[in-house]
């Protein structure tokens, strides 16, 4: 993995010897995938289940009819009593943790009653939510912990999830997670074609308000073009971890990490960003050792190939203007000082200050959502939490306000500025006369 490390001296270099990684999403597959998935959007859209069923059959090779998507309850409490108990107790710690973490945020969104001099505001939750939990070459019962339990917080009436069932069906451990966080209802469908359902709504498929959660190239561009028919919580992209590190970093620590993340599929991205060319060596010898006993090593060493790099700076001083030039979505400090660090920093999805807890156990249990920005997206979003679930309504006027005429007089001003008479009137018809 010595291939992965550049010298890099200027921010400029920097940006030169990531290119690849800035550019991930934007190949010459994306356009074909706009098409494919316009296509099938306007298929359900139109075909309602029939469309669904087909698409189910043909994409994840669901073998049911109709009546057979929507899995019943029983089915994920079977699921989760016969489940192993430390799996079980591990479920339960983690949607506590969730739970807790974001009850606090919940409670610092208080509402503004409107005053004699200033309007007010109020938060209310979503109505229906859809979590879409990935299917693919891995399990993610961590998506439902992540997800559901900040939208029961939030106060979320109706909360749904949508999975590739395949052949055999969900897998029970999502199944379990569903049943300990309180899941309303279970489709095992998944792909364009399940959130085209759920913006539409099929016969089978209710319409809901929102969708949340990852999924591949397919599932983001859906959201992006659904988007206004239903709400999102982003458009995410592949996963990716920054590491910063200094001397006093443990490589073997580094070069886990930077697994942890390029395991997950092929479009990952795992950057190590370094002031010592001991570290930068050592991270990259232990890679390979690494790799040898990784089960999913074969992933993990073409996402690195593709998407990875070691960056050798001349002083972590450069280090910040390329973290937030990447804007990445998990931030790692191996470094003394993580809190100065961090301070220095203004985009990143999550920051993990020192090694003492690794991404991975942010991904699963420390309480912030692991559903986060990515591919730069962090320069103007933020991560899912109970905000994501909620809105803000203004609540405006009443019987008695100070500065009332002075009001209604400047809304009739700027309203004939604007060539708008029937504003102006509306205005001008509350003014008291002038004694």
């Amino acid at each position: 993995m010595k291939n992965l490390i550049s010298r890099v001296g200027t921010v400029g270099e920097g940006r030169k010897a990531l290119v690849r990684v800035l550019s991930r999403g934007r190949d010459q597959e994306a356009g074909k995938v706009r098409e494919r998935v316009s296509e099938i959007i306007a298929s359900v859209r139109e075909g309602g289940d029939r469309a669904l069923l087909s698409w189910a059959r043909t994409l994840d090779g669901f073998s049911g009819e109709a009546g057979d998507i929507e899995v019943n309850r029983s089915r994920a409490e079977n699921a989760w009593k016969k489940l192993d108990h430390p799996v079980r107790e591990a479920l339960l710690f983690a949607r506590d943790r969730v739970t807790s973490y974001h009850q606090r945020i919940r409670e610092a969104l208080r509402d503004l009653p409107p005053s004699p001099e200033m309007a007010g505001l109020r938060w209310t939750p979503i109505d229906r939510v859809a979590v879409y939990v990935p299917g693919g070459t891995a399990l993610y019962p961590s998506t439902v912990l992540m997800t559901v339990p900040v939208a029961r917080v939030a106060g979320v009436r109706e909360i749904v999830v949508i999975t590739p069932g395949g052949p055999d069906g969900i897998a029970p451990v999502v199944l379990a997670a569903c049943h300990v966080t309180g899941v309303d209802r279970i489709y095992q469908v998944g792909g364009v074609h399940a959130i085209a359902a759920l913006a539409f709504a099929t016969e089978t498929l209710p319409s809901v308000d929102q969708i949340v959660g990852p999924g591949n190239r397919y599932v983001a561009e859906a959201k992006r073009q659904l988007f206004g028919t239903i709400a999102i919580d982003m458009i995410a992209g592949p996963t990716e971890v920054l590491i910063v590190a200094d001397a006093s970093a443990d490589p073997v620590f580094v070069a886990a990490d930077l697994l942890a993340q390029a395991e997950h599929d092929l479009q990952a991205s795992a950057v190590l960003l370094t002031d010592s060319e001991k570290i930068a060596r050592e991270v990259a010898t232990e890679l390979e050792t690494q790799l040898a006993t990784l089960p999913r090593g074969e992933i993990a060493r073409k996402s690195l190939d593709s998407f990875g790099a070691i960056l050798l700076l001349p002083s972590l001083d450069l280090a910040p203007a390329i973290v937030d030039l990447l804007a990445p979505e998990h931030l790692e400090l191996a470094v003394v000082n993580p809190g100065d660090f961090a301070a220095r920093i203004r985009h990143a999805g999550a920051i993990f200050l020192g090694s003492g807890i690794p991404e991975a156990a942010g991904d699963y249990c420390f309480g912030p959502s692991h559903v986060l920005p990515t591919n730069g997206t962090a320069r103007f979003a933020s991560p899912v939490s109970v905000e994501t679930f909620m809105k803000r309504t203004s609540l405006i006027g009443g019987e008695s306000f100070e500065n009332r005429d002075r009001i209604l007089e400047v809304s009739e001003i700027l309203a004939r500025a604007e060539g708008l008479e029937g504003h102006a009137r509306s205005a001008a018809l509350r003014r008291r006369p002038v004694p």
